[in-house]
């Protein structure tokens, strides 16, 4: 009976040191930029979840926070917190200058829950709005808005 048990024992230890040596730190995989960006705007929030895509983008989901999607050359194209609003720092160092000036100016900084960016515009999800910025033109628009004056003169 006891070489029954040091047999199991030894079995169960065999199956703890493979699982050990298989769970590593999904950090690790990350590239270094799209991990700088994540630990400087993120701090304290382990990644969860990494996903190469097949345009060599990637998806990377950090524990109880954001979603963050970068392209090819790591560089953010969405950034959705999951419910949580965006730190301002983040949207301080990210957004273009006149976009976060506005948003000081309506004192909507610390209600953005999600941000995306392409070639041609920012967009960002307030709890109750979606704010968009044209690159081109600089000129902010909103839902409802007032087309007549420009967003950016208030």
């Amino acid at each position: 009976m006891k070489k029954i048990s040091n047999i199991l024992l030894l079995a169960m230890l065999g199956v703890l040191v493979v699982l050990g040596a298989c769970s590593s730190d999904v950090s690790e995989e990350l590239p270094s930029a799209v991990s700088r960006f994540t630990t400087e705007y993120f701090p304290g929030l382990g990644v969860k979840s990494y996903q190469q895509l097949k345009d060599g983008g990637c998806i990377v989901q950090l524990s109880g926070g954001p979603t963050l999607t970068f392209d090819s050359d790591d560089r953010w194209l969405e950034i959705d917190g999951n419910g949580s609003v965006l730190p301002q720092v983040l949207m301080y160092d990210q957004l273009p200058p006149s976009l976060y000036e506005y948003l000081q100016a309506t004192e909507q900084q610390t209600e953005v829950y999600e941000m995306k960016r392409d070639r041609y515009y920012y967009k960002l999800t307030m709890f109750d709005t979606v704010i968009t910025y044209d690159i081109a033109t600089g000129k902010i628009t909103y839902p409802g808005m007032d087309t007549s004056s420009s967003a950016g003169s208030h």
